[in-house]
């Protein structure tokens, strides 16, 4: 198919694009709906080594080995454990179920990630209670400050600082709709051309509004005076009725005559005379 081709057929199905799009948009978010909304807390840390012997370089790499170590230490279940027996009012209530029911659920709670070779860790807790969320973030870099002795083989010189406090978030941040539906919105448009590309002919078309009108204009049909013949309106055994039949972007009318031949009530003088009422 031509591009100026599909250019057609895009505006000639406009309504299942946009058919396409609401259905995708109502779908993502009643999904997104059903999950519980989500305080954020975000807080970064700092690997700091005093180690005056190496390079730049060796720093630098040593501080990006040391930052992903310790990110993934974090979804561990020792340092799970360790952040639940900590100083802080965590309601450990709302890690139920067997151990890795508990373990897949800390896992959902906390998401670390580090800065390239800075050796900054960033810190997101995820939590449906607002106080809840900023006693997790404190206790995980309580943790992280003060046992990452368990965590490394070589702790001279090695420090973990905070650089950033748990900040946490005044609304829900999850499930974050504005961008679940920006992307159902762009998937939906995609999906509806892959739809029209695939599916062109029109008996796949999604047009409520055409198909409603039609079904309105076969509720009331119309029976016009097609010919103004003295013949055709005496002769009651050959009525005229009138069909419609939907086509692209039509109404066609086709007459059905009866047993009479259409010659007979062909009328006779000017052309313009035939579709007089």
């Amino acid at each position: 198919m031509e591009l100026h081709e599909f250019l057609k057929l895009i505006k000639r199905k406009k309504q299942t694009i946009f058919i396409i799009i609401i259905v995708c948009l109502i779908i993502t978010l009643g999904l997104a709906l059903t999950q519980s909304f989500k305080y954020g807390s975000q807080s970064r840390l700092l690997v700091v080594q005093n180690n005056t012997g190496a390079d730049a370089y060796t720093l630098s790499k040593s501080n990006e080995y040391l930052g992903n170590l310790f990110s993934q230490v974090a979804y561990s279940s020792s340092f799970y454990n360790f952040v639940l027996s900590s100083q802080y009012d965590i309601d450990d209530n709302y890690f139920s179920g067997d151990e890795n029911q508990k373990l897949k659920k800390w896992r959902q709670t906390v998401q670390t990630k580090t800065i390239s070779d800075t050796g900054i860790i960033e810190i997101n807790i995820y939590h449906p209670n607002y106080y809840q969320a900023q006693q997790l973030a404190l206790a995980v870099n309580d943790v992280l400050i003060n046992k990452n002795l368990n965590y490394q083989g070589n702790g001279q010189g090695i420090k973990i600082v905070v650089i950033d406090q748990p900040l946490v978030s005044t609304r829900p941040v999850k499930p974050n709709l504005p961008y679940l539906g920006g992307l159902a919105l762009v998937g939906g448009f995609i999906l509806a051309l892959f739809y029209i590309y695939i599916f062109p002919e029109e008996k796949n078309s999604l047009e409520l509004i055409r198909k409603k009108a039609y079904k309105k204009l076969a509720q009331n049909p119309i029976t016009p005076n097609l010919y103004n013949s003295p013949q055709n309106q005496n002769n009651s055994n050959n009525p005229v009725n009138i069909t419609y039949q939907p086509l692209e972007n039509q109404v066609i009318e086709t007459a059905e005559i009866g047993e009479q031949s259409a010659q007979d009530i062909r009328p006779t003088g000017n052309i313009n005379n035939v579709f007089r009422n």
